[in-house]
């Protein structure tokens, strides 16, 4: 009977005046094993519970729920939150030497491996430690690491010269000499080529099921000609069979006519069908400043070519003719046109809108 009394008892845990703290430290706390700690000693300091009662309500044994109660008594919430044996820190390796979780955290933050298989037989081919795909994995997460696409560079893309035309451009416009007092308009200007190939983006679909999708190869290509404006978000597209220098200074001359009364400034890169500097087929009014070699990071029209790409109605899309495949682009080109945030969004370089609207001293 004296049994079954000790059992039964309602436990108390004799500080009615730390009441209100466990409560909000119990709601605050973010650690599930912390939370039933705390849970443990709210269900005491009730006394309306036996020890038998909190172990089954926490989940664990009457000998944890005496245990925690001594170390809260004797060390407050640092104590009973205080875990002798603790698991691995965020972002640690069990398992791993030091050195080897510096060169798997290098690895990964270098984009060095294309799978998780590829970084396990790094780990067995250089250190000899064989462990599960599902291991690595894991590990490979724990380093940060995320699968993302790489964006392609040219062998001879210049990072240096990249930075160094972010930071001169506002000179290069001042050296252009435009009469002071002009309007100015500073586009950035690209051309991409669309075909009757069908154009294949990712869709939407319920976890589980593998897409398909219609499919053809057609060789007929059209040439869209597009610039955005830096300043005001203005756009300008054109509709061309080909790309060469006399469709480039045929473009150009759109722009001009877009805005007969200002001076137009053309940031594009240098592709051979490029009208370059100093050109005399340039149209009057309009200056031409050539971005670095290979450096498409610089020029936003890159982006607008892939919002195209994701065009309802064009992507996943089968035509028949151009005109049809024009068509079902045009909802998309009319918002740029229309509305210039959506232009100014794709801007969205603090280096390009800075310089841009830098006035030259006069």
């Amino acid at each position: 009977m004296r049994e079954r009394d000790v059992r039964t008892r309602k436990l108390k845990l004799g500080r009615p005046d730390l009441s209100a703290q466990i409560e909000q430290k119990y709601r605050q706390e973010k650690d599930t094993r912390h939370k039933v700690r705390l849970l443990c000693m709210k269900l005491a300091a009730s006394g309306e519970h036996s020890a038998g009662e909190i172990a089954k309500i926490c989940g664990c044994s009457r000998a944890s729920v005496f245990e925690w109660i001594k170390a809260f008594r004797e060390g407050g919430f640092k104590g009973l939150l205080q875990r002798e044996k603790p698991g691995p820190q965020a972002g640690e390796l069990r398992g791993l030497a030091e050195e080897v979780s510096r060169q798997l955290r290098e690895g990964v933050q270098s984009g060095r491996w294309t799978s998780a298989q590829a970084a396990r037989q790094w780990l067995a081919r250089e250190h000899g430690i064989e462990r599960p795909y599902v291991t690595v994995w894991q590990w490979i997460k724990k380093c940060g690491g995320v699968l993302r696409v790489p964006r392609p560079r040219h062998p001879g893309a210049d990072p240096v010269a990249a930075q160094a035309f972010k930071d001169e451009l506002g000179n290069r416009l001042d050296a252009l000499n435009i009469r002071v007092g002009s309007r100015v308009r500073v586009w950035v200007m690209d051309e991409t080529r669309f075909g009757l190939h069908t154009e294949t983006r990712r869709v939407w679909i319920t976890k589980g099921v593998r897409p398909t999708v219609q499919r053809q190869t057609r060789y007929e290509w059209d040439y869209l000609y597009g610039a955005m404006e830096v300043v005001e978000g203005r756009a300008e597209f054109l509709h061309l069979p080909t790309v060469d220098l006399d469709c480039n200074a045929l473009f150009l001359e759109h722009l001009r006519s877009s805005d007969p009364g200002a001076e137009h400034v053309v940031i594009a890169d240098q592709a051979g069908f490029h009208l370059r500097p100093g050109d005399s087929r340039l149209p009057e009014g309009v200056h031409v400043i050539s971005l670095p070699p290979y450096s498409p990071e610089l020029n936003p029209c890159e982006q607008l070519w892939d919002v195209l790409k994701d065009t309802e109605g064009f992507a996943n899309a089968l035509f028949d003719s151009i005109d049809k495949l024009r068509a079902a682009l045009l909802p998309c080109l009319r918002r740029f046109w229309e509305d210039s945030s959506a232009v100014l969004s794709l801007i969205g370089r603090p280096w390009l809108h800075d310089q841009a609207n830098a006035s030259a001293k006069t």
